[in-house]
């Protein structure tokens, strides 16, 4: 019994990777390996046939330590997205954000409330559980998705994350008002939970102003320390949350914010990721695990309508939303397809209003709690899914939309993106430059003063850089044929990629070559094998960052020995002396040095 959580965790572990490595295979996303992993190893799998070996189970049938890991997933992963998250790009979005979100959230719970009046199959309570429930979307999934698709700067990834802050702030006051619903009307209640909020956003910034700049001060030259460091920064921040009744999730978040500030925020985030990776998986093997079909008794009509809700409803909702506040078809589409699922604090709603122990005192009933937990897993599912089929869908509703009244399809509706497009009406002989990041914008601003170039990137804020800078640049993705043909690189003296999606970079440059084999491409790679096939492909130059790095400070080296004479950095040298300055500058605010 002493080492059942060990095992229990060996267990998850193997399961993830034989299933991640099944889905590979098929193409399929890791998210559904997890998934299927904990189904296969938990109660409805192997638990439930008492398989063993060696006295060692082969399946898990109690879920209670494994809860409290996963719930650690779910505030390692916000508290990575704090780290990372930039509040100025935020605050870019935050009116839509908070403005679209609180009205979408309030919309959903109100159009359940009214089903439960028109058709009662739910009471009062329980539509306001069920309501709240399926108004919030799963910030973990889409994070993650994002994340591997180096879409989190993008503008349907800002705004996205955007409104899932929005709803995290809502999940922080709905967890104690669901607690009581007969206080979920009193201002009391609501005033008290904005307090302690407030206090523990108070905490942060005074241990960010005046703990954190020592603490890691001292770590910067000691690996293991500066790791613990980001560590106990968390876990800091998880205690005054629970010390305040407050879901450790929010004070993880708020613990990564804090830190967002700091220099070296990035090598945080880096640190981190191995950590927030494995509970991650925990997170959704255990979701797979708490999969039961003991809802034969619901009305298929209920469950039909909660379908409705969250792949029909909330996805329109959100497409309104973000069309009407002018950021275009696309981006729309891609909010509402990303935003269509439920959210893992929804398992945390639905636990309040079912108790397993004594279900005759519970709000929830067993079926609609098993009905809630296959809703969330199922939209968790299909979201990756949802997600690829955004050009599909894009296409169907550009050429639905040539049919509207031309006030209906207005400028307005794509107003926010009318200062992120300035393609110069001659394109010829020019230079194409696709990823606009620390790399590329260094490029840009090198070239663009003595050679016509056009500039390409998913970040906006990269892009109004450039066009504020005077460099002629516009919105778009890698991934859209439609986006990339805008710059005409059949008629480019010169492509450069530098996106560090090498998928991306392989399908750019297949789009280039088919339509011009003579454009030469110069590509970027980390690994050797991504390298050798842009080669195959077709790509004149490929840029190992680190291999030629070392090969220049190597060649450095052998002039200053022959010649004496040090080379000065060309081109970039005012440009890297300004960013060594900026980062300078930061230190000595930060860490007084």
């Amino acid at each position: 019994m002493e080492l059942a959580l060990l095992i229990d965790l060996g267990l998850i572990i193997v399961a993830a990777t034989f299933f991640g490595y099944v889905a590979r295979v098929f193409k399929q996303p890791s998210l559904l390996a997890y998934i299927l992993a904990g189904i296969v190893i938990g109660p409805l799998g192997l638990g439930a046939l008492g398989y063993s070996f060696g006295g060692i189970n082969l399946g898990i049938s109690s879920m209670p330590d494994i809860r409290i890991l996963s719930e650690l997933g779910v505030a390692f992963l916000l508290f990575s997205v704090g780290v990372e998250t930039d509040l100025r790009k935020f605050f870019s979005t935050s009116k839509v954000a908070v403005l679209g979100g609180c009205l979408q959230v309030g919309l959903t719970v109100g159009i359940v409330m009214l089903f439960s009046m028109f058709f009662p199959m739910i009471n009062f309570e329980q539509s306001v559980y069920l309501g709240v429930i399926l108004a919030f979307s799963s910030t973990m999934v889409v994070i993650k998705l994002l994340g591997d698709n180096y879409q989190i700067n993008t503008l349907h990834g800002r705004l996205m994350i955007g409104f899932l802050l929005v709803q995290d702030f809502l999940v922080i006051l709905a967890i104690p008002l669901l607690k009581d619903t007969a206080l979920v009307f009193a201002p009391s209640t609501l005033g008290l939970v904005v307090a302690k909020i407030a206090i523990l956003i108070a905490s942060a910034a005074i241990i960010n102003r005046h703990l954190f700049p020592r603490l890691f001060r001292f770590s910067l030259n000691y690996q293991e320390e500066f790791y613990l460091a980001a560590l106990s920064s968390c876990f800091i921040f998880i205690a005054l949350a629970l010390l305040m009744d407050l879901p450790l999730a929010v004070g993880a978040f708020i613990g990564g914010l804090a830190l967002s500030t700091l220099p070296y925020n990035t090598e945080i985030y880096n640190k981190i990721r191995g950590i927030r990776d494995f509970f991650v998986i925990i997170f959704f093997t255990s979701l797979g695990m708490q999969l039961s079909f003991s809802f034969a008794a619901i009305p298929i009509a209920l469950i039909v309508f909660i379908i409705a809700v969250v792949l029909l409803l909330k996805p329109l909702m959100y497409y309104l939303i973000t069309i009407f506040s002018g950021y275009g078809n696309k981006v729309s589409i891609m909010v509402g397809l990303g935003l269509a699922n439920v959210s893992e604090f929804s398992l945390i709603l639905a636990q309040l209003g079912f108790n397993p122990v004594d279900p005759g005192q519970s709000i929830l009933t067993e079926g609609q709690f098993s009905l809630i937990i296959l809703a969330i897993t199922v939209s968790m599912v299909l979201t990756p899914y949802l997600m690829k089929s955004y050009a599909r869908i894009n296409k169907t509703f550009e050429k639905a939309a040539k049919k509207l009244p031309k006030k209906l399809r207005g400028k307005r509706f794509s107003a926010k993106l009318a200062h992120l497009d300035a393609i110069p009406k001659k394109l010829k002989d020019h230079i194409v430059l696709i990823g606009g990041g620390t790399m590329g914008f260094n490029m840009a601003e090198a070239l663009y003063k003595r050679h016509p170039l056009i500039v390409m990137d998913q970040d906006s804020e990269v892009v109004f850089d450039c066009i504020n800078q005077g460099i002629s640049a516009y919105y778009g993705e890698a991934d859209e044929i439609d986006d990339v043909k805008k710059s005409n690189p059949k008629n480019a003296k010169l492509v450069i990629l530098t996106i560090p999606n090498i998928k991306a970079t392989l399908k750019v440059l297949r789009v280039i070559k088919k339509a011009n084999k003579k454009t030469p491409v110069f590509a970027r790679a980390h690994y050797y094998k991504d390298a050798l096939k842009l080669y195959k492909e077709g790509a004149d130059f490929v840029c190992m960052p680190h291999v030629i790095g070392g090969n220049v400070y190597l060649q450095n080296v052998a002039k200053f020995l022959e010649t004496g004479q040090v080379t000065s950095v060309l081109n970039l040298g005012s440009e890297y002396l300004k960013y060594l300055e900026g980062k300078a500058k930061q230190e000595k605010e930060h860490f007084g040095f």
